[in-house]
């Protein structure tokens, strides 16, 4: 049990503490989530990593989990159990004012015009993430840090997007967020008070989901004109053979 840490008084008598230098002085978060996903120097003789957040509290043996989790991956996180999907994941941390909304709105531009059908696909919630060390894994690591310094710090963010853009697939695991046998998660991070600086509902959600809600109201009009075209068709063709019997009354009565 390794913790990294740049609190030289940090003392315990569970974990290995280990002191580093910050990547960044001044960013405290980015600097931990670069310890996250490219790890660290000291954990390179190791084949398998296990990292929890700082918030979660094992409960279960890690041992058991690596041996479950990577028994056919080398990449497993758990699936976010109570936010469906990408796009979410943005509105919310926009929300809770976790990021600045400029930021949020380059990066979810930048995956809309990309890749925007994975905004649609399940969330990670990465406070547990398990790895095998290959060089596939390697790579996806280093694009997934690429996107967390360039664009929001919540690597949650990214992590679809980046692994999609190596041809890495990860195991997402179901698994309750808030506590399982194998941990206990020891509550939200502090929430901003601060407003977004744009509406939501119509400015963060991406132009596919409009396009995708003008699809269903186009394909509900032409359903309904089809059956409009069927109704006019069918009176029509009742006119018609109407019109025929009249004119046949019409012929015989003469031939009389």
């Amino acid at each position: 049990f390794i913790c990294f840490t740049d609190d030289p008084e940090l003392r315990s008598e569970t974990w290995d503490v280990r002191l580093v230098r910050p990547a960044f002085d001044l960013d405290p978060v980015r600097s931990a989530r670069t310890l996250k996903i490219t790890g660290h120097p000291e954990l390179d003789g190791y084949d398998e990593t296990l990292w929890i957040d700082a918030r979660i509290r094992l409960t279960g043996d890690p041992g058991a989990l690596l041996d479950e989790w990577l028994a056919s991956t080398d990449l497993a996180t758990v699936r976010h159990s109570y936010r469906p999907d990408v796009v979410t994941e943005f509105e919310e941390v926009l929300l809770a004012g976790l990021d600045e909304a400029s930021r949020l709105y380059e990066q979810l531009t930048h995956y809309t015009t990309s890749a925007p059908a994975l905004l649609e696909a399940p969330v990670p919630w990465t406070a547990l993430l398990a790895r095998r060390r290959t060089a596939e894994v390697d790579r996806a690591m280093a694009e997934w840090l690429l996107h967390v310094l360039r664009y929001s710090r919540r690597d949650q963010l990214s992590f679809v997007h980046t692994m999609a853009r190596v041809g890495v697939e990860p195991r997402l695991v179901d698994l309750d967020n808030q506590r399982s046998d194998l941990h206990v998660w020891l509550g939200a991070e502090s929430r901003s008070s601060r407003h977004p600086l744009y509406g939501v509902s119509e400015s963060l959600r991406p132009p596919i989901a409009r396009i995708g809600e003008l699809r269903l109201q186009l394909e509900h009009a032409t359903a309904l004109m089809v059956e409009t075209v069927a109704a006019r068709e069918e009176t029509i063709r009742d006119l018609e053979e109407r019109i025929a019997e009249l004119e046949a009354q019409v012929v015989r009565r003469q031939q009389k």
